[in-house]
């Protein structure tokens, strides 16, 4: 990884550029960082007055090659991620492609009257040149902790930071300090023309996954949960619903793991052991994507399953300027 910067920073192999503004979302780190509700943020900011186009890898698929994502498809056509944005912003053109040098180009010829593109975990593909990198990381696993794998879990050495113009500390406590941003800010030792911002989650009420209506955390309190998640960091949403319930029962499955009928009759089994009368199933908003799907809903209809919808916020002074470093760029642009 090391060679293969080296040898893009030297422009002995090439980088390709677009004419139009592309923003790429991406990490150092193997995953978990939080890059989906951070892509949506952005297509939700851009998308009341532009044409925006979110190309993604579309990992774990079945299909190859450029194709663009419908809101009726399934997550093995189009990858987990991919179709969750697609669902969330049917307004937007949404494609997944493994080349994205390939896949800009495509997306340029079916729809030319596309304004800003938006690359979802594409940090590493130097291939493509993104005229704004947002670069996001952990609050309780900085690339500035971590090694390289397989010592430990970045991709790349992390003097591939100072490619971005943006960093994001991800999933920071909502309490977090000016003190502490400040230690933070120290210890990842930004470049003078980079700008850090911290986000949080925010979770909404839980929705069912088949009739769509609200379940209040204030009634909570005295519900069981099953918490069946395949999704690369769980901390965050284990220790939130473990603060307003009973009690969690943890289900854990690889992250982008395509569900199949022996997985279902194993959540079944374990949500029929639990012995409260007051006991639900709570997934995440990817892999109700995937359990929604009809092959999959049907063994599951008969359950109370509900989703967590999720989304970042910033404190409201950082939100600002971080909107307006996106809309200077691509204004300009």
């Amino acid at each position: 990884m090391w060679i293969r910067n080296v040898l893009y920073d030297t422009s002995i192999l090439k980088s390709t550029s677009f004419s139009i503004p592309i923003i790429n979302i991406g990490n150092l780190n193997t995953g978990g960082t939080g890059k989906t509700p951070h892509t949506e943020f952005l297509v939700s900011l851009l998308l009341s007055n532009k044409n925006v186009a979110v190309l993604s890898r579309g990992y774990g698929r079945v299909s190859k090659g450029f194709f663009e994502v419908n809101a009726n498809d399934n997550a093995e056509q189009t990858g987990d991620e991919p179709l969750q944005i697609k669902k969330k912003f049917n307004n937007a053109h949404v494609f997944v492609c493994e080349s994205r040098v390939d896949g800009v180009k495509a997306i340029l010829e079916k729809y030319p009257s596309t304004e800003v593109i938006l690359l979802d975990d594409a940090f590493q593909h130097r291939s493509i040149k993104a005229g704004f990198n947002i670069l996001l990381t952990q609050f309780n696993d900085l690339f500035c902790d971590d090694y390289v794998l397989p010592a430990g879990n970045l991709r790349e050495p992390s003097s591939g930071a100072k490619r971005a113009q943006s960093i994001i500390v991800t999933k920071c406590p909502p309490e977090i300090s000016s003190l502490e941003k400040d230690l933070i800010e120290k210890r990842l030792t930004l470049l003078t023309t980079q700008k850090v911002f911290f986000t949080s989650l925010q979770y909404a009420s839980l929705k069912n996954l088949f009739s769509h209506e609200e379940l209040p955390f204030s009634d909570l309190q005295g519900f069981e949960i099953l918490l069946v998640t395949a999704i690369a960091g769980t901390t965050a949403i284990t220790s939130f619903l473990s603060s307003k319930s009973k009690k969690i029962y943890p289900l854990k499955f690889n992250d982008h793991h395509s569900y199949c009928s022996k997985d279902l009759s194993r959540i079944k089994e374990k949500f029929n052991i639990l012995a409260s009368p007051n006991k639900i199933i709570v997934v995440t908003e990817k892999d109700a994507v995937k359990l929604s799907d009809e092959k999959l809903s049907s063994f599951l209809k008969d359950l109370p399953v509900f989703y967590l919808p999720v989304k970042i916020l910033f404190e409201p002074n950082e939100e600002k300027l971080f909107k307006e470093l996106i809309y200077e760029y691509v204004g300009k642009n």
